[in-house]
C-alpha cells in the first residue's frame, strides 16, 4: 500500500507540485479573509456629510464676511466649551481615590 502511494507521488513533475501549493495557497488565503470578516466584521465606511446653503442674489460682500465672521466666533466659543469639558472631566478623574490590587483583595 505504501509502495503505492509512493510510486504515485514520484510520478508527480515538480510543475505540478508548484501547482497544487499556488492554489491551496490561494484558497487558504480566500479562506482566512472570510474568518477575519467573520471575527471583525465588515467595516463600512464613515458617511460623509455635505452642507450647502443657498443665498439670494442680493447678498453683498459685507453680508458674506459678516456670516463668515459669525461662524468663525461659534466655532471658537465651541472650542472653547469643548476645552473646558474636558479640563474639568480630567480633573474629576485625578480627584477620584485610586484603588491598589492590595485595598480591593479579601482579607482573611
Amino acid at each position: 500500500m505504501l509502495t503505492a502511494l509512493r510510486t504515485r507521488l514520484s510520478a508527480i513533475e515538480p510543475r505540478q507540485w508548484v501547482g497544487a501549493l499556488v492554489s491551496v495557497g490561494a484558497v487558504l488565503g480566500i479562506a482566512s479573509l472570510f474568518f477575519a470578516e467573520w471575527l471583525y466584521g465588515y467595516w463600512k465606511p464613515e458617511p460623509e456629510l455635505y452642507y450647502f446653503e443657498s443665498w439670494s442674489d442680493d447678498r453683498g460682500y459685507e453680508e458674506a464676511l459678516a456670516v463668515q465672521e459669525e461662524e468663525r466666533r461659534l466655532s471658537e466659543q465651541a472650542d472653547a466649551v469643548a476645552d473646558q469639558l474636558a479640563a474639568e472631566a480630567l480633573a474629576d478623574f485625578e480627584d477620584e481615590p485610586q484603588e491598589s490590587a492590595a485595598e480591593t483583595a479579601p482579607v482573611e
